[in-house]
């Protein structure tokens, strides 16, 4: 977990994935760019909500459909 004061104000936690254990469960390695970019929401049982899975240099998903995503997990 992350915790440099540019992450402190951050209400949830970061992963950092050094050994990339995590990317390869979650099916994010690629050859030659080594990850694709990913944005996952985990709920707070650990267990997989909603993920977006693009190549490098691919648009992330807009803000409006990350906190659609996240109201779903208050609902």
């Amino acid at each position: 977990m992350n915790s440099s004061p540019s992450t402190a104000a951050l209400r949830m936690p970061l992963l950092y994935d050094e050994g990339r254990t995590v990317a390869k469960s979650f099916g994010i390695t690629a050859p030659v760019i080594g990850l694709r970019r990913a944005v996952f929401v985990i709920d707070r049982h650990g267990r997989l909500h909603w993920k977006h899975v693009t190549a490098v240099g691919a648009a992330y998903p807009s803000a409006a459909a990350l906190i659609s995503q996240l109201a779903r997990l208050t609902s």
